[in-house]
């Protein structure tokens, strides 16, 4: 295959996969998809492996070493907006993380390997289902993901928006975070929009909690150690001319150690507990460990 006509088969298989998204679990079409292409090119295919996985073998000569390449399948439920060919079709999905890109890759990885031949070992394709929401490696791997396929080492990778196109990054240690969510709910007192002082405005106490969770960041973190907070979603029971009574704060954190998940778990409960108590406020605060993404030595690769 001409390098022509390898970059436009890579691009007709992520524009395909990006107007078809899915979200978690949901993969259908979209492992049809890929069991079809691989299953063209002539590898051995294995299905629904934890709900939607797949993995698919290509081995080579006698060699004993085996590596997995592995890719995420699923979308994230947000709506596209910009107006293109290969536009979402499925209301409210989108590839907004680039998990198109990401199977497009392996494939391509398939493809060259398939017919160049020219490796000594085996190597399994691996498409996870489900990563948005921490879920589906693990749930491959409970369903015999590496007593079936085992492997010596696995790779994966993500691409990264900004950096030059054809560049890969990596390093020593762990390069991609854990993922933590939280929610945060707020009981005040309503009222109506001319008489503040009758409730208790828990858009006011929401507002105080958002703004003070920022110094746990920058002010009990060493800057050394990398960290995010991120409130993402801010959610109301409120109308135009009432003050609500319940406020819900979404979000999550990112960090790379158990030590720090542990200090931004305590410190958040802590503010939020305490902001609500000075204004009379109810508080109920929920923080919970997605996935563990301390991948080490992973790359990143840049797509155009």
């Amino acid at each position: 295959m001409t390098n022509g006509n390898f970059e436009k088969q890579l691009t007709e298989w992520r524009h395909y996969l990006h107007a078809y998204p899915e979200s978690a679990f949901e993969e259908i079409n979209t492992s049809e998809y890929i069991a079809k292409v691989l299953t063209d090119m002539g590898l051995e295919v294995y299905r629904n492996i934890g709900g939607t996985g797949i993995v698919a073998n290509l081995t080579m000569g006698d060699g004993k070493g085996i590596i997995g390449i592995r890719t995420d399948m699923d979308a994230i439920n947000l709506t596209e907006e910009v107006e293109h060919p290969y536009k979402s079709q499925n209301l409210g999905k989108m590839h907004a993380c680039g998990h198109d890109g990401h199977m497009a890759t392996i494939l391509g990885a398939a493809k060259l390997l398939t017919e160049r031949k020219d490796f000594n070992g085996t190597v399994r394709f691996i498409f996870q289902p489900a990563e948005e929401i921490g879920k589906g490696a693990f749930a491959m791997m409970q369903d015999g993901l590496f007593e079936r396929f085992p492997v010596d080492e696995i790779y994966g990778i993500h691409n990264m928006p900004g950096m030059p196109a054809g560049s890969i990054a990596t390093r020593v240690g762990g390069i991609m975070a854990s993922e933590d969510n939280f929610v945060i709910r707020i009981k005040g007192q309503g009222s109506h929009a001319s008489s503040p002082h009758m409730g208790k405005d828990p858009i006011v106490i929401a507002s105080e909690i958002i703004i003070a969770l920022q110094t746990i960041i920058s002010r009990n973190m060493n800057p050394n150690v990398p960290a995010v907070i991120s409130c993402t979603e801010f959610i109301t029971d409120g109308i135009r001319n009432a003050i609500p009574t319940n406020v819900v704060i979404k979000g999550d954190t990112r960090s790379y150690t158990p030590e720090v998940q542990k200090l931004l778990e305590e410190r958040m409960r802590t503010i939020c507990e305490g902001i609500c108590k000075i204004n009379g406020a109810e508080c109920q605060f929920e923080y919970t460990h997605e996935s563990h993404r301390q991948l080490t030595g992973q790359s990143v690769l840049i797509l155009r």
